[in-house]
């Protein structure tokens, strides 16, 4: 069966669109930026999985999460972004760069500075795991050809969206050479020349280049700012490095024995609050010398490794992002008081990498790869995503200690208010300016996301109201809440000429629609006698 709407009806709705022109702008000094970044959070685990965003246990971003990061205090976020399995014959498909977009948006809608990247784990290392000692073409074409394609989507999006070219780069070497050197700077090149290439505000967006494995000390010995890429504009690059010192303490998932004239290296459980009973656990113990160095157990350790950022690159002109830290959480190791102990080092552990972060002037992300079971031993779960409701902040001793840096105050969700205008040129009148209340995202329904449902009078029957900032679902029968329509009965979603574009499986019961990877335009969603009018932007 097909549905279709009157002519009439059809270019009501069409002559309600805006028509959206591209005005190029000069975008800040990526100082300026970097000045307003404030501490940052990543959507780990989620859009860098291979093929599917999902495979890792991670549901898709919704508006209900950004909202919930920006509440928390942080003013960044970080999304990392897997490309190559999405891009058969080397052309990234429009289902991708529009779920990319769409998450892109949640992200800019909240207010947040938004960083994307290309992520390769996962995706077989076809970069970062392949820096030569001399530049690859297939490498140099694919980033080229990515970058240009991503670059292209965003052109328009204004300085609070920056683009970073990698992640944690590195050859399969203990050691950097100039040569390999040399070749990372070159596809870093290729990637600023072609976000340039594309013109209207990429041609001045800031653009994030990463420090040899994105390593502190690496960079420093043998990746000077004499080494960079040229750019066209002058001050539109930003430097990464990634910190997670010591690392017994931080990812080590099991003791390492390096063999038999070798010390046996234990995981560190407890870090400024240590345990003098078992020395060997306490952050910083040497296993050839037998005792603590005291700086890698306190804030001494990052204080000295982002002087060595703010002096070798923020000086120099180059703002720093630590694109990702974080501690595990060591459950089940430990249980009872031997935990308790833990925490507590772990929460200072976050604070002293913020505060060194903050006093040197360079921008803290936080690493959250969202499992929040504690059940196994990556454990980095800081504000909640794979379980309702959705944004709750499960680590909130952590996030506090951070927010303490900044002056922010003890963590209290007093909602945000949307930001439209991110889109330069083009009319981004606001669904909604109301405050949303991020961690209830299953009481309500978002006001506005990149997939926007609306009541007219073309469609009477329509479920609930776009324009109320709060409705009691208990006898609704079909709803959106972020990318997914829920129903009572089998969704059916519709294009404008009554083709049928998808479809749930279940015919009775609660049902599920995802809304991701839909092409622009206007859409209907049936289930049962109720009617959505959705909107992909």
């Amino acid at each position: 069966m097909k549905y279709f709407l009157t002519k009439a009806a059809f270019f009501a709705i069409a002559g309600a669109l805006t028509v959206t022109t591209s005005t190029a702008a000069t975008l800040p000094k990526a100082s300026e930026i970097q000045s307003k970044m404030g501490m940052g959070f990543n959507i780990g685990n989620s859009m860098e999985v291979p093929n599917n965003p999902t495979l890792w246990g991670n549901p898709f971003p919704t508006q209900a999460l950004l909202d919930s990061v920006k509440a928390a205090g942080f003013s960044t976020v970080r999304i990392p972004c897997a490309w190559d399995s999405h891009a058969p014959g080397g052309k990234i498909t429009d289902t991708w760069l529009d779920s990319v977009k769409t998450v892109v948006d949640y992200a800019m809608r909240a207010g947040l500075y938004t960083i994307l990247n290309i992520h390769h784990e996962g995706e077989g290392g076809w970069f970062q795991s392949n820096i030569g000692t001399s530049v690859d073409n297939n490498i140099d074409t694919k980033m080229k050809n990515y970058w240009t394609q991503i670059a292209n989507k965003f052109k328009d999006y204004n300085e609070r969206l920056i683009f970073a070219g990698a992640n944690e780069p590195g050859p399969n070497v203990n050691t950097w050479t100039a040569q390999h050197v040399s070749t990372l700077m070159h596809y870093y090149q290729t990637f600023i020349d072609a976000v340039r290439a594309t013109g209207d505000n990429n041609a001045t967006r800031t653009l994030i280049i990463q420090g040899l494995n994105t390593d502190i000390d690496k960079s420093v010995k043998s990746a000077p700012v004499s080494t960079f890429p040229k750019d066209k504009v002058e001050g539109r690059l930003m430097f990464e490095v990634h910190y997670y010192d010591p690392y017994q303490y931080t990812l080590m998932t099991k003791q390492d024995d390096w063999g038999a004239s070798e010390p046996i290296l234990p995981q560190y459980y407890y870090g400024d609050y240590q345990k003098t009973s078992e020395p060997k656990r306490n952050a910083g113990y040497n296993a050839w010398g037998g005792s603590i160095d005291s700086k890698l157990a306190g804030i001494g350790h990052p204080q000295e490794q982002f002087a060595k950022m703010k002096s070798n690159y923020v000086d120099k002109g180059y703002p720093v992002i630590v694109g990702e830290f974080g501690a595990n959480v060591r459950s089940p190791e430990l249980s009872g008081s031997d935990l308790d102990l833990h925490k507590q080092g772990r929460v200072q552990w976050h604070k002293d990498v913020v505060s060194a972060a903050k006093q040197y002037g360079l921008t803290p992300i936080l690493w959250d790869m969202g499992n929040e079971s504690n059940s196994g031993y990556d454990n980095m779960a800081y504000i909640r995503r794979q379980s309702s409701p959705v944004g709750k902040v499960l680590e909130t001793d952590v996030i506090n200690a951070m927010r303490s840096v900044y002056n922010l105050g003890n963590y209290v969700n007093n909602g945000i208010t949307h930001v439209e205008d991110f889109i330069t040129g083009g009319s981004n009148e606001s669904t909604s300016s109301s405050s949303i209340i991020a961690s209830s995202s299953a009481a309500q329904p978002e006001s506005s996301s990149s997939v926007i449902s609306q009541c007219d009078a073309l469609i009477p029957e329509c479920g609930w109201k776009e324009s109320l900032p709060t409705v009691a679902r208990t006898h609704v029968e079909f709803y959106r809440e972020g990318n997914t329509l829920y129903g009572t009965g089998k969704i059916m979603l519709f294009d404008m000429n009554g083709n049928l574009v998808r479809a749930s499986g279940n015919t009775s019961g609660k049902s599920t629609l995802q809304l991701q990877g839909i092409k622009q335009g206007l859409y209907i969603a049936k289930c049962g006698s109720k009617s959505l009018k959705l909107i992909a932007k």
